[in-house]
């Protein structure tokens, strides 16, 4: 009997609740799943990963890992029966004393007597009643004492009424609960920095811009903290990140750029900088001191003084350095970034490019290695399946103008789908439903089409159409997977799998999204889209997919296939709010010829109003 190779690794990399690497050594320890005895390899570190190497293929293995201050963490996985095989695993460690399930914190859905006060306090809010506002969130809180979004709020009343000591309280109690709201985390940086403690301002805002990748906010933020704790280099990268994406928005910013600039003794750029913002700003309320300032740089260095006298900034002026050679840090008070009312609560999915999802940077990501491994998946999925039914659970719901929810509308339907390819160019997919429900058509203002279809996006009759990257190794559902980014080319500028259909009329979509490919295997586990810009003519400013997919097993064919098990569709079109939520169960393969060829079907259909 041949006997079997020894040749695969597996990679651990090791993660706290907030996705950074720990901060202390752990001990690891490989079992082989059904021996209950430890395997003889011995972790080494590898960059920010642990390796163990010799590995038996087509075995199944069991990782321990314990660390100082955490509980022990296990996870399972198999090496495949492949020369050199290799496997990444990716292990959340939970602090000691953490519920289970507050390693990636979820959503909480209010009490409706608790949600009937927070909405009172929103609208006193907008009101700026911030008295009455409190009263209405201290009676939410007595009943939702352990909501993240409650004490948020609170927070936010306490910062819009500048009582930024009672905000700071609620807000550092909101992140602790929830780490991972960017909103959240701004304000509690924006409060520290009121209450002039700089240091302490720094991590919150940190991970405000690491989940979100486009606060302009927070990188201003993050600017001035550090510009006041005169680490000026990091000063001057948040502003520039500020100006950059903030565009005029972010203007003020330049005011911090230009000190951390000086600061830093690159004195000709700082008097540029705040020239060029002094013509585009003239009647700034800083102007005096802008000029004052340049005037003092443009000085010999022996003979520069500083201004910092003058300053009214929150923080105060750093007066020690006073006399010294290069110009104190704070000596000009850019304004705080506006404050905004709190956002209403999971509305949707960030878009995907704003969206910051978690990856390990130290693991190499193959992109061609990846996408032949998707388009092996999505090519087996057309050439295999013809034809599937299963029964579909579809609810929609839309937000009123008065920013309240509807009572959404629930169908259940038996759901078919059919898969054609009537030439080596052209895939098609239709979808039918046979109502269980009152009411035949799908309700709501929209019917979404095609989401077995966007699985379609690696098929090679598809993805040429699109610009790919490998942002990295992440986590889908507990499992290793690599996120994958892609939007539709210039010279492609609408996609061939959506298209907006009117009665009259057929508008191609222009794509955007990120992807979930199981590490090895190349399944497509979580999907995400997005379009690439406004749709004016038909009024389309959003629209997000948002699918997960699990492995359905068809035995009377010995096949296993991965299908979209859950898919949550949001629009915002022409002054509408809309969520629909799609549940596929109770799977069923059939085998059938050719179909008749329908239309181009992956598409988004305007329901006829009087239908």
């Amino acid at each position: 009997m041949p006997s079997l190779q020894a040749d695969g690794t597996i990679t651990v990399y090791l993660r706290d609740e907030f996705g950074e690497p720990l901060s202390v050594m752990p001990e690891l320890k490989l079992t082989v799943v059904g021996m209950g005895i430890g395997f003889p390899s011995i972790a080494q570190q590898s960059g920010q990963g642990w390796v163990f190497s010799n590995l038996t293929l087509s075995q199944e293995y069991q990782i321990e890992v314990k660390a100082d201050g955490y509980q022990t963490a296990y996870e399972d996985t198999v090496l495949p029966p492949l020369d050199h095989a290799s496997e990444n695993v990716v292990v959340f460690m939970k602090p000691i004393g953490q519920k289970k399930n507050n390693g990636v914190p979820g959503e909480q859905i209010l009490a409706p007597r608790a949600q009937k006060e927070v909405d009172r306090g929103l609208k006193d809010m907008r009101s700026s009643k911030f008295d009455s506002a409190e009263k209405h969130l201290n009676k939410a809180l007595t009943m939702a004492p352990a909501s993240p979004y409650v004490n948020y709020v609170m927070g936010m009343v306490y910062l819009m009424s500048k009582q930024f000591s009672q905000a700071e309280t609620f807000l550092a109690k909101s992140v602790s609960l929830d780490p991972r709201k960017p909103a959240a985390l701004l304000a509690l940086g924006s409060v520290r920095l009121q209450l002039n403690e700089n240091a302490s301002a720094i991590q919150p805002l940190e991970q405000n811009v690491r989940l979100d990748a486009k606060s302009w906010k927070g990188e201003w933020l993050l600017a001035n903290a550090y510009l006041r704790t005169r680490d000026y280099a990091k000063s001057r990268e948040h502003a520039e990140k500020a100006i950059a994406t903030g565009k005029t928005d972010a203007a003020p910013a330049e005011l911090i750029l230009g000190q951390a600039l000086a600061s830093s003794g690159e004195r000709e750029k700082a008097i540029t900088t705040f020239e060029n913002y002094m013509k585009q700003y003239p009647r700034d309320p800083n102007g005096g001191k802008i000029r004052a300032y340049v005037a003092n740089l443009q000085k010999p260095a022996e003979a520069i003084v500083s201004v910092a006298q003058h300053a009214d900034t929150p923080s105060g002026a750093l007066n020690d350095s006073a006399g010294k050679a290069a110009p104190l840090a704070v000596e000009i008070a850019a304004p705080v970034p506006p404050a905004e009312l709190p956002p209403k609560e999971n509305w949707a999915p960030p878009d995907v490019d704003t969206a910051n999802p978690f990856v390990i940077s130290g693991a190499v990501c193959s992109l061609p290695r990846v996408m032949k491994m998707a388009a092996n998946s999505a090519e087996e999925f057309v050439s295999t399946l013809q034809q599937f039914s299963a029964t579909e659970d579809y609810q929609s719901v839309e937000i009123r103008r008065d920013e309240r929810l509807e009572t959404p509308e629930r169908r259940q339907y038996s759901y078919l789908a059919l898969v054609d390819r009537p030439s080596s160019h052209l895939i098609e997919v239709r979808e039918f439903r046979d109502s269980h429900s009152a009411g035949t058509n799908v309700p709501g203002l929209l019917a979404d089409l095609g989401t077995p279809a966007l699985a379609l996006v690696f098929h090679p009759v598809f993805s040429g159409a699109f610009r790919w990257s490998c942002e990295g190794l992440g986590n889908w559902a507990g499992k290793a997977a690599w996120v994958i980014h892609f939007e539709q080319r210039a010279d492609e500028p609408t996609s061939l799998l959506q298209a907006f259909m009117t009665p009259s009329e057929e508008f191609a979509l222009p794509l955007k999204g990120r992807a979930w490919i199981s590490e090895n295997g190349g399944q497509l586990m979580h999907l995400d889209t997005d379009l690439m810009h406004a749709v004016n003519e038909i009024g389309m400013k959003r629209e997000h997919f948002s699918i997960d997919y699990a492995p359905v097993s068809f035995r009377t064919h010995k096949l296993e296939l991965w299908l979209p098990q859950d898919a949550d569709v949001y629009y915002q079109y022409q002054g509408h709010y809309i969520h629909h939520y799609h549940h596929f169960s109770e799977f069923k393969l059939f085998w059938v010829g050719t179909t008749q060829k329908d239309s181009r079907v992956p598409h988004q259909a305007k329901r006829d109003p009087q239908n």
